[in-house]
């Protein structure tokens, strides 16, 4: 069970990315004329594991410095 909970979020991040990565990437391949079929997708999944490296990223911080402040030294 705790694999659900751990991947769900993760999988949500990377969805969210990859629909901000494919929309942009669509949207200017657009403006350009290009007829893009695959740079949408690979900006897609690109953006969504970038977005998903970040996430990570910030987590780790906030846990660290909650770790560090009520691990701090009493006198």
């Amino acid at each position: 069970m705790f694999v659900f909970a751990a991947a769900v979020p993760a999988l949500l991040v990377v969805v969210v990315g990859y629909v901000a990565g494919h929309a942009v990437a669509t949207w200017f391949c657009a403006v350009l004329g290009v007829d893009g079929r695959r740079p949408p997708e690979v900006a897609g999944w690109a953006t969504g594991l970038v977005l998903l490296a970040v996430v990570g990223r910030v987590l780790l911080r906030r846990w660290r410095r909650r770790a560090a402040k009520s691990s701090g030294h009493q006198k």
